[in-house]
């Protein structure tokens, strides 16, 4: 009996311990504030990947004229939330924002790029389609 009371509790320590330490994936917390420059922002972090300082919506009261964006055959405009992950179509080197700085966009890090979704500006990661950011109604024809 005692032979396998030893092993049993170092199993319940190394379980326990793990359980301990996992980390839930959605956290989740807003705010929201209004910037001198007239900004309305959300702030929404959502899980624990690296991207952390990069997880915020923003609506923007400054627009910029781009043209009209025409969408891939087939699809149908979608305003996408933090979390989701874009139509594949939408990554696409058309698609692709490389003039960020135009926009007052931030330079987006490795494994992230900028892409335009009919009036929107999408901060996603460059292999899931993940969004990371978004900037609505930053476009305007």
């Amino acid at each position: 009996m005692n032979k396998f009371l030893l092993p049993a509790a170092a199993l319940a320590a190394c379980l326990g311990s793990s359980a301990a330490m996992a980390q839930p994936d959605t956290e989740k917390t807003t705010t929201t504030e209004a910037t001198p420059s007239g900004m309305s922002q959300t702030t929404t972090v959502k899980s624990n990947d690296g991207y952390k300082q990069f997880r915020r919506t923003i609506t923007t009261t400054k627009h910029y004229k781009a043209g009209a964006f025409v969408a891939p055959s087939g699809y149908t405009y979608t305003r996408y939330t933090l979390g989701q992950r874009v139509n594949g179509k939408l990554l696409g080197t058309s698609y692709v924002l490389t003039s960020y700085g135009d926009y007052a966009l931030e330079a987006p890090p490795s494994g992230l790029t900028w892409i335009r979704v009919g009036d929107d500006a999408l901060l996603v990661d460059s292999n899931t389609g993940e969004v990371v950011q978004s900037d609505y109604g930053l476009f305007t024809n």
